[in-house]
């Protein structure tokens, strides 16, 4: 079994000994494909300083990995991951976030944040903006492997991604290495594409 692939769809192709857990230097959201490679974020302990500007440490040397064109290499950023991060109780602004980590860079660029719906059987369904990339808040050009969404509860106590929903205003981010719009199969959550990235529901308290 390789130890990581390079296919272009797959969300299982960063470095297999990678854990999934985010208090590792190495956690695997933490780790996205470059042109040297998979590479570690800077600034993280697993860089061994907190300067986000530079170099990141390339575990897997692959040259042209992330891809030049929209057609080669990695081609299209592929949603690796996805983790909640807070749901706690109804009546605090905010109180649902959640992160999806990619294998590539994006950017986003001036606009309109992101959003997402996030589906509740009352049929009161609240939006979830896209607020930070990788920990910073949104700001143009700002570029990174993990989305961070936020959202208000309502009168519901769980919210879903449905089957097929995908990201609005998603063109006003960009694979950072082509600088080409994100496409619609990198922000749809599809039925395997939320097995992939291991989704489950978002429940709140009352």
């Amino acid at each position: 079994m390789p130890l990581w692939g390079t296919s272009a769809d797959a969300a299982t192709n960063k470095p297999k000994w990678l854990p999934d857990d985010a208090n590792s230097a190495y956690d695997k959201t933490k780790v996205y494909a470059t042109q040297s490679g998979w590479v570690v974020r800077a600034g993280t302990a697993a860089s061994g300083n907190g300067n986000t500007s530079a170099q990141e440490e390339v575990l897997v040397a692959i040259g042209g990995l992330a891809g030049a064109t929209a057609a080669t290499g990695l081609e299209h950023p592929t949603m690796t991951k996805y983790r909640i991060l807070t749901s706690t109780a109804h009546g605090t602004t905010g109180n649902i976030t959640f992160e999806i980590s990619y294998d590539e860079k994006v950017k986003y660029v001036e606009g309109s944040a992101a959003t997402l719906v996030l589906t509740a059987g009352t049929g009161n369904n609240p939006i979830a903006a896209l607020t930070h990339i990788d920990g910073v808040s949104l700001a143009t050009n700002l570029t990174g492997n993990t989305l961070r969404f936020t959202a208000t509860s309502l009168a519901a106590t769980t919210y879903d991604l449905a089957d097929d929903v995908a990201m609005q205003n998603r063109t006003d981010l960009q694979d950072a290495i082509t600088g080409t719009a994100l496409e619609l199969a990198s922000g749809k959550f599809t039925s395997a594409v939320k097995t992939a990235i291991g989704y489950s529901q978002i429940t709140v308290g009352s």
